[in-house]
């Protein structure tokens, strides 16, 4: 199943691109949030780079590994996050509009690995269009935050 979000954004696209670089930030953000963080590899040369994460969701505890799989500064980001049940592939693209504006784009693919994984995107297939919002309405939140830091 795959998922496509938009959002125009009032930064230039190299400013951008390294927002969403800063990956410390985002661990950070995970920590915050309960997620338990090992990062392999090194920051200094982001390709290659491989987050074990654990964290609890419905009531029991999931592990996942997210790896940065291709770093095209500033151009586009692929992570592949995969767990035990579902592969997911998150393309992020940062095209430049103008000098001031970008356009920020995510496409997330998911690839179920077992039944119950199957069941659970074949349900999502089912409500499409609400996911769809839910998940355009989230990366919209995320460009609105990584610009807001412009103030902070």
């Amino acid at each position: 199943m795959k998922f496509v979000a938009k959002e125009d954004i009032t930064l230039s696209q190299q400013v951008f691109y390294d927002r969403m670089a800063d990956f410390q930030m985002f661990e950070r953000v995970a920590i915050r949030r309960g997620v338990d963080i090992t990062r392999h590899g090194s920051l200094a040369s982001a390709e290659g780079l491989k987050w074990d994460c654990m964290f609890e969701y419905r009531g029991r505890d999931r592990r996942a590994t997210v790896q940065l799989s291709e770093f095209s500064a500033p151009e586009r980001m692929l992570f592949l996050v995969t767990n035990s049940a579902l592969n997911t592939r998150l393309d992020i693209t940062i095209s430049a509009l103008s000098k001031t504006q970008s356009r920020f784009q995510v496409t997330a693919v998911l690839e179920p690995k077992t039944l119950t994984a199957r069941l659970l995107v074949q349900s999502m297939k089912l409500a499409r269009s609400k996911y769809n919002k839910r998940f355009q309405k989230r990366v919209a939140e995320v460009a609105s935050e990584l610009v807001a830091l412009d103030a902070s």
